[in-house]
C-alpha cells in the first residue's frame, strides 16, 4: 500500500494523482519500486548472511507475483538485471547487523503516517535508499526538502541517511552505469570501469563489455572492489546526512503533513486534470484511464486498496 510520503508527493504533483493513489495501486511494478523493495529485504534480513542473495531472489519473486511495468519484449531478462543491480546495491550498503522496518505513527488529526524509511540496526537514525540515473544541486535539495526525507525526519523525530544510488542512464530495459556495466580483458579476466592515472581515453577495442548479470563466475564483492579502485563508487553511492529541525520548524511541517491529508482523506468528487504533468517528470501511471475519463480498474492495470 501507497506510503503517506508518496501519497503526500503524489497529491502535491497532482490532486487527481492523489486522489486516486488513496483507493487504488497498480498491479505491476516501475523499476525503481522493485530495487528498492528489492535491496530492503537484504538490508532487514535477520538471519541469513547472504543478504545480496536474499535482494536478488526478491526482486526476481517481485517480477513473478506482480510484474514489471515496461515496454521491452524480453521482460524476464530485464528482471534478472534488476536482480544483479539489486543484489550488488545491498551488499555495498550493508556491513553487518540488519537494518528495520519502520513503524506507523499517529499524527495530528487523527492520521497515522507509514512510510518505506528503514532504521539503522542501532534504532538512532532513519535510512533511505533513493534510485536514480543522474544527479544534480537541484534533485539533491528537492530530495531533501521531499516528504519522503524531511516528511519522516519530521514525523519520527530522526535524523536521516540517504543513500543516493546513481543507475546511469535507463536504455533498452538495462541501467548503463557502473552497478551492471564493465570492461572484461579477453584473456587476463579483469574488470574494469574506467581508465586509472587521469587518462580519459576509453579501453581498447580488445576489452569486452559486459553485463553484471551475465556473469556468475564474478564475484559480487569483486565487482564492487572494482568499483572502488577505478573510483566509480563514490560516483555511484552519494550519501546525504539530514538533521532534525528545530521544534518550531518541525511542527510546521508536521502540521502541514495533517492539513494535506484531511485534503486527500476528506476529497469526496475527482479533481481536475493537471495536464502539464502527466508525462514530466516523470510519466504518470494513471495517464491512460484519466486522458480517457475512465475510473482506474483492471482493465488499466489497477486494483481496489482494500
Amino acid at each position: 500500500m501507497m506510503g503517506t510520503d508518496e501519497l503526500l508527493l503524489a497529491f502535491e504533483e497532482c490532486r487527481r494523482k492523489g486522489f486516486w493513489l488513496r483507493d487504488f495501486e497498480s498491479t505491476k511494478l516501475a523499476p525503481s519500486q522493485m530495487l528498492r523493495i528489492g535491496v530492503s529485504a537484504g538490508l532487514t534480513e535477520p538471519t541469513r548472511k547472504d543478504w545480496g542473495h536474499v535482494a536478488g531472489e526478491a526482486l526476481y519473486a517481485l517480477g513473478a507475483d506482480h510484474g514489471l511495468v515496461s515496454k521491452q519484449y524480453d521482460i524476464h531478462a530485464e528482471i534478472v538485471h534488476l536482480s544483479a543491480i539489486s543484489e550488488a546495491v545491498a551488499i555495498a550498503l550493508r556491513k553487518d547487523a540488519p537494518w528495520r522496518a519502520s513503524e506507523p505513527v499517529k499524527i495530528g488529526n487523527g492520521h497515522t503516517w507509514s512510510s518505506d524509511v528503514l532504521l539503522d540496526p542501532s534504532g538512532a537514525r532513519l535510512r533511505r535508499i533513493l534510485f536514480v540515473s543522474s544527479w544534480g544541486e537541484d534533485r539533491h535539495f528537492g530530495t531533501c526538502r521531499s516528504w519522503g526525507s524531511l516528511g519522516n525526519v519530521c514525523v519520527y523525530n530522526l535524523p536521516l541517511q540517504i543513500g543516493v544510488v546513481i543507475l546511469g542512464a535507463h536504455r533498452d530495459g538495462k541501467y548503463h552505469g557502473y552497478w551492471s556495466k564493465a570492461y572484461r580483458h579477453p584473456r587476463s579476466k579483469e574488470v574494469r570501469f574506467r581508465r586509472r592515472n587521469n587518462v580519459t581515453e576509453g579501453f581498447k577495442s580488445t576489452w569486452d563489455q559486459i553485463w553484471r548479470e551475465d556473469f556468475d563466475d564474478i564475484d559480487t564483492k569483486t565487482w564492487l572492489q572494482g568499483m572502488l579502485d577505478d573510483s566509480v563508487l563514490q560516483d555511484s553511492l552519494i550519501v546525504i546526512d539530514l538533521p532534525v529541525p528545530e521544534a518550531t520548524a518541525k511542527q510546521r511541517i508536521l502540521d502541514l503533513a495533517a492539513r494535506r491529508l484531511d485534503e486527500i482523506w476528506s476529497a469526496k468528487e475527482l479533481p481536475e486534470q493537471c495536464l502539464s504533468v502527466c508525462d514530466w517528470p516523470t510519466p504518470c501511471v494513471f495517464r491512460n484511464p484519466c486522458h480517457s475519463g475512465n475510473e482506474p480498474n483492471g482493465r488499466y492495470g489497477f486494483v481496489k486498496i482494500t
